[in-house]
């Protein structure tokens, strides 16, 4: 039987946009959502997981571009990061301009991409054609090997972002993650297919500002870098 590939054809809105999903507690949270900076692996573009890899040059000014960005037009009430060192040298860089601790959250890390990770998807189109024939299909729900399955990643994820804004009714949190992550949220938010990576392509250190409240929320802002326009103009 041969396999037909669906993909779907959903039109992201124009921010702010309204979403369904409502506060779990009946309060509100606002979030406010950064990418780490760039790494080598992004550059390289190269599947970067669980590979604990630093920041580069660039990825070092885009944290204190966003922090300084941040620091004139949000409050917020705690820093959250995922420990990969990407991560949390980006939150780093934002908790300094706010003279507050960063808190960890495991569940924030990125898609765990098993035996393949550090690897481009050319290089594993050579070892399992197969299985790279399966990236345009967003309902095969992908097991990579030796890692995770999409469909208990973006359980994960939901989940990580549900239990933060249960935790931190009434408050601002920001939240320092990776592309995987905050794109399968978003896709979540809007009712979007969150296999589909190619819809939501956050960039490093952008800025996405979601407010969850008691019968429904908003995404205010999605993935914002005209903070970083100038620095990233001097890198090219």
């Amino acid at each position: 039987m041969t396999h037909q590939t669906r993909t779907y054809n959903v039109d992201i809105p124009e921010f702010p946009s309204p979403v369904t999903i409502a506060h779990p507690t009946g309060g509100s949270t606002h979030f406010v959502l950064v990418r780490h900076g760039r790494t080598d692996g992004n550059v390289r573009r190269v599947l970067v997981g669980r590979l604990d890899i630093p920041l580069d040059e660039l990825g070092e000014k885009q944290a204190e571009a966003v922090g300084d960005y941040l620091a004139t037009t949000h409050k917020p009430d705690i820093v959250i990061s995922s420990p990969l060192i990407r991560a949390h040298n980006t939150a780093r860089a934002i908790a300094a301009r706010f003279d507050m601790p960063i808190s960890f959250d495991e569940e924030l890390m990125e898609l765990n991409f098993g035996a393949y990770e550090g690897m481009s998807v050319e290089q594993i189109g050579e070892l399992n054609p197969e299985f790279v024939a399966t990236f345009g299909d967003v309902d095969h729900d992908r097991h990579w090997p030796e890692g995770e399955r999409l469909s208990e990643f973006h359980d994960r994820v939901m989940g990580a972002f549900t239990r933060i804004a249960s935790i931190y009714n009434n408050h601002t949190v920001v939240v320092v993650s990776h592309g995987g992550v905050l794109g399968s949220w978003s896709a979540q938010l809007l009712g979007t297919h969150p296999n589909d990576w190619t819809r939501f392509q956050i960039q490093n250190c952008s800025v996405t500002h979601v407010e969850l409240g008691p019968s429904a929320s908003t995404i205010h802002r999605f993935n914002d870098v005209d903070h970083l326009l100038d620095i990233n103009a001097s890198h090219q």
